[in-house]
This record gives C-alpha cells, structure tokens and sequence, in this order.
C-alpha cells in the first residue's frame, strides 16, 4: 500500500511520502524553491462534538456509549494570522467512532457555510478525504478509493452542501465507519467578505436515522490586502497522522 505524508501539500493533489511533499512536481519544487520556505498552517479547532448514542453489540446487559465524536477547525497563515479576503484557506472536519453498533454507521455529512464562504476546489488547490481503519489502522487515502472517492463539488443537501462520496460510499454517499475507524475531510474555501466570528463553519454530521450533530468553529477572515509567499510554499497537517501511536501510512 502507498504511503502518504502527514503533510499535504497546499497546491497540489498528490500527496507522497519523502522529502517532496509533492513527488509529481518535485524536481520543480526543489530547484525553484528551497525546502526551508515551507509552511506548515497551524489548525484553528473547536470543541469535539459528541454525535447519538448505541447500544454496544452482543453487550448484556446493554452498554450505552457515544457513537460518534468529532470537531471542525480552518487553517491560520503561521504563526496565528488569520486569512484575507480572496485567499484559499481550508476546513476540516475530523470524526472518530467509538461506539460500537453492530453493523456500524453510514455516516451523512454536509457543509453549512457562513454567507459570503464558498467551497473553492481546483486543480491546484484540491479537496481532500482520508480515513484510519479500525480493523488494520492504517491510513487509507479515500481519494484513490474505487468506493469512495474524494468530492470536488457540492449539491445542496438537506440544511447545507452535501458532502457524499462520489463513488458511492455507504448508501448513496454516506461514509462507512465503526468502532475505531477516524475520517478527517478537508475542503478549500475562499471568502468575499470579512468574517469577525460571530458566524461559524457548521459541519451536519448524521450517523443514525434522526441522529445529527453539528461540529462547528467560529470563522475568522481579515480584510487585510496583504503579499504573502506563493500558495506552494504551504503545508496541509493531517490531524489524523498526529494520534497515538501513528497509523500505519503517515
């Protein structure tokens, strides 16, 4: 199985290991740009978010436990700016499964957007979709996936952007995942306007039939017009590669 980097590069969707985050490119990267002019973006996180209950499987007498967890977070230019106006940044959400149903959740995501927030995936600025399996732990590149995929546009779903699985998934776009497996989906986003936090990212994550929780972080985006260093110096952090132990693949 390939092996993937904890470290995305910004620009670009392939995602390798060694000292090129990006190894389809990297004979231009090195020559045009010493490595030194990387830049990790430091997550601006929320709260986890604890998702429905279930009764663990085969447990007599029953065992109530928490279904799903997860958080949101966007990206922050280093040390701790916030992004511009008209600059692509990026949100995540990250969700664990440490409940124990016994056939498991197909999970419903969608994306509500503050107004003047849009997703904005390109060529050079991709959506992103991993996963850790609970059974292998290993870090699972749901992009390559023949059953997933990773989606690059967004239909409008019940209360935002729905966010499925252009593969298919788990009941027409859903995402599988059971006890120990993590998901972390990371989409680019550019702003029109200015967001002084007093609206937020939402996350609709639905893991049971009238199950839902909303994962969600203030937004915050300056107005500043600022020069900054090309988009290609910037490094995407998996949350997922930074559990212990480390998955397997990170």
């Amino acid at each position: 199985m390939k092996r993937y980097a904890a470290s995305l590069l910004f620009s670009c969707a392939a995602i390798a290991t060694g000292t090129s985050p990006c190894a389809a490119q990297s004979g231009i990267l090195d020559t045009m740009r010493p490595a030194e002019t990387a830049q990790i973006l430091p997550w601006y996180n929320g709260v986890f978010t604890s998702i429905g209950t279930d009764t663990a499987c085969l447990s007599d007498p029953p065992i109530t436990e928490t279904r799903v967890q997860g958080y949101t977070g966007f990206t922050l230019i280093p040390p701790n700016r916030t992004p511009a106006v008209g600059e692509v940044f990026y949100t995540h959400l990250v969700l664990s499964h440490p409940g124990n149903p016994c056939a498991g959740s197909a999970v419903g995501i969608e994306l509500l957007l503050p107004s003047g927030v849009q997703p904005a995936p390109s060529v050079q600025n991709p959506a992103f979709c991993f996963a850790i399996s609970g059974v292998s732990y290993k870090l699972i590149n749901l992009g390559s996936d023949p059953g997933y995929g990773c989606p690059q546009s967004y239909s409008s779903g019940l209360q935002g952007l729905a966010v499925r699985a252009p593969l298919g998934g788990v009941g027409g776009g859903a995402w599988g995942m059971a006890r120990g497996f993590w998901l972390e989906l990371l989409i680019p986003l550019r702003a029109t306007q200015a967001q002084l936090g007093n609206n937020s990212i939402v996350w609709r994550v639905n893991p049971d039939l009238g199950v839902v929780g909303y994962p969600q972080v203030p937004l915050f985006v300056n107005s500043d017009v600022i020069f900054r260093s090309p988009m290609e110096d910037n490094l995407l952090n998996l949350d997922l590669c930074t559990l212990i132990p480390k998955p397997q693949g990170c």
